[in-house]
């Protein structure tokens, strides 16, 4: 990898940590959290601590299906959704795509709050 690719990498990291208002998550195939930025952790009203052993949908009366079984399999996917806060239910829009990390699998998540109308 070259110099140029590898500045690349980090601005975009960068970018995504810093990012103000759309929370980003990245997951596995088995639904771990593995990654989210600090938006996220506002999004959802935990810390990191809280957030990184819980699964995917878990503040979700479903568990988020079936969207999740769905995006699994692949393309871009997205939607609304509510999500169960300690402070009470929020909705959100969200946006989950496959990735590649490492050479691995992962889904990359954005998500935001949805404003009221």
């Amino acid at each position: 990898m070259n110099a140029a690719r590898i500045s690349q990498l980090a601005l975009l990291g960068e970018a995504a940590e810093c990012l103000e208002g759309a929370a980003i998550f990245v997951w596995d195939e088995d639904r771990n959290y593995v990654a989210a930025n600090e938006a996220a952790c506002v999004l959802v009203g935990k810390t990191h601590r809280e957030l990184l052993p819980m699964k995917v949908g878990a503040m979700t009366a479903d568990h988020a299906e079936p969207h999740f079984s769905t995006v699994q399999r692949g393309a871009v996917h997205t939607g609304p959704l509510q999500i169960d806060r300690a402070d009470g239910p929020i909705e959100i829009d969200w946006m989950t795509s496959p990735t590649t990390i490492a050479g691995l699998p992962y889904m990359v998540s954005v998500c935001s709050r949805k404003e009221p109308a």
